[in-house]
């Protein structure tokens, strides 16, 4: 579990500023580069093309972001959070998305559209070609005698910083994010059969699923990997 989306944050302001300091407070790893070009997603601090899907993207752009105003910084850290959950590189608007919202498109819908991240408005260029990179199926979830069973989505890497083993990514479904809202943050979690491992619920994403976050053994098979 080794790939990681690069992204590219060009501009000085505000919001770039912000998107930075998101990323890097981000529970799940995302790379940031300096040269767009070896990016797999740039974002520009500059105003998105006439037409563009929220003022942000354009189906015309691949793997280009634009970003001129500071309320959209988390809509777009919540976009490459899931860019790195799902094993993609790159992403675009999907084309129908876009011609929609030509003909609904308002301020006020654009304003409720940002409160909430939906993945399906995009194509996720690269998933298929490094699904081996991430896990995703259902696990065991507990809490003070409390069980749930879920889907996650999760993956992670070495880092050779501390040279500890940092995973992370999505749990869907509506008790788990019952769980979050009612602050549960520590549980245990279980995959395949295998012993349970603590992790962190970290908070409900723009989507409605919850960052889970560990460090230490995953609740998955490592192949060869000591942790």
């Amino acid at each position: 579990m080794s790939s990681h989306p690069t992204v590219a944050v060009t501009g000085t302001g505000l919001s770039a500023q912000r998107l930075r300091a998101r990323i890097r407070r981000s529970s799940v790893r995302i790379d940031i580069v300096s040269d767009s070009l070896r990016a797999g997603v740039a974002v520009h601090e500059r105003s998105a093309p006439a037409g563009s899907y929220l003022d942000l993207v354009s189906a015309d752009r691949d793997g280009e972001v634009f970003l001129d105003d500071p309320r959209t910084v988390d809509y777009v850290a919540a976009m490459l959070e899931h860019l790195a959950v799902v094993g993609a590189h790159s992403l675009t608007v999907r084309k129908p998305i876009e011609n929609e919202w030509a003909a609904i498109g308002t301020p006020r819908r654009r304003r409720s559209r940002l409160r909430r991240f939906r993945p399906d408005d995009y194509d996720w260029v690269g998933v298929e070609s490094i699904e081996d990179d991430v896990v995703d199926g259902m696990a065991a979830l507990s809490v003070d005698g409390d069980e749930l069973s879920a889907r996650v989505r999760v993956t992670g890497h070495l880092d050779p910083l501390d040279g500890r083993y940092h995973w992370a990514g999505v749990v869907f479904g509506d008790e788990v994010r019952r769980w979050k809202n009612n602050r549960v943050t520590t549980v245990a979690v279980a995959m395949d059969g295998g012993e349970p491992v603590g992790a962190r619920l970290a908070e409900v994403t723009p989507a409605g699923t919850v960052r889970i976050v560990g460090v230490g053994a995953p609740p998955y098979a490592l192949d060869a990997l000591v942790v």
